[in-house]
């Protein structure tokens, strides 16, 4: 969708490397044999540089394969327009479908060589393609500021909760089973909202602003969680893994938030 955008050649060349290599042994409990908080400190800290920084080229991508069909759209670019027609008229329900079978085909493949570095930027670009209809309602009713601002407070809750487990180093693997309960959860009240709103016209704007804000607690939950696994579950060589997480943590983070701001002024 984005591939002929300018910036994305340079965007990969910063992150040139053997990002889908092999990867070290690991347990029957999914723990690699050797994880990134038994290894020495430089090769710790090279791994996490990694880990963040293909994060950030995630959220790159991300960002431009949200706002370039916006933008295309308003100055009439044919490709780019249908683009943008298309994200409109897709259906929530089916995104959410299609969203759910695409992050089960992309974890399928997060310990492949070579395949998982085109799945996560492929993640990255569906899940802008799918985030258009929200920004388009948020930039067109309340214009740019709740999206700069839903940024920063992105950026401070998941940089204050992914520095703290950094910093302590602190194993939250045993919140594993109670986030999966809540994301279990969280999907099935979101289909049940969806198919009311598609099949009998219900209108429940409390109930989507509920949603938001336990997503924004539950992924607030993950990323205490997935910052956890790059120390105590990756190996230095699981950087595209790690970074698949922290991306969609952040992502989520994000729209909910800027979603909760927008609301909040209408």
């Amino acid at each position: 969708m984005c591939s002929g955008v300018p910036g994305i050649r340079l965007i990969l060349k910063l992150f040139k490397g053997d990002y889908s290599m092999s990867y070290s042994s690991m347990r029957a409990d999914g723990v690699a044999v050797r994880p990134a908080v038994g290894a020495s400190s430089n090769e710790r800290a090279l791994f996490l540089g990694k880990v963040y920084g293909l994060m950030m080229a995630g959220l790159i991508f991300f960002g431009l394969c949200t706002a370039l069909p916006m933008v295309g759209a308003v100055m009439q670019i044919p490709v780019l327009t249908q683009v943008f027609m298309a994200a409109m008229a897709l259906h929530p329900l089916f995104a959410l479908l299609l969203l759910i079978g695409s992050s089960f085909i992309v974890h399928a493949v997060a310990m492949v060589r070579y395949l998982n570095l085109a799945a996560f930027f492929f993640f990255a670009a569906f899940w802008g393609f799918i985030s258009i209809p929200l920004f388009f309602y948020v930039l067109s009713a309340f214009g740019l500021a709740p999206i700069i601002q839903g940024l920063g407070l992105t950026i401070l809750v998941f940089g204050g909760l992914s520095g703290y487990v950094l910093l302590t180093r602190k194993d939250f693997s045993f919140m594993g089973g109670f986030l999966m309960v809540g994301l279990i959860s969280l999907l099935g009240v979101i289909f049940f909202a969806l198919i009311g709103n598609m099949f009998f016209g219900f209108q429940m704007e409390l109930l989507h602003i509920a949603i938001s804000i336990f997503a924004v607690l539950l992924f607030s939950g993950y990323v205490l969680y997935d910052t956890s696994n790059l120390l105590h579950r990756y190996s230095t060589d699981m950087v595209v893994p790690a970074a698949l997480a922290l991306m969609v943590d952040f992502i989520i983070l994000f729209r909910n938030i800027v979603y909760l701001l927008a609301i909040s002024r209408d």
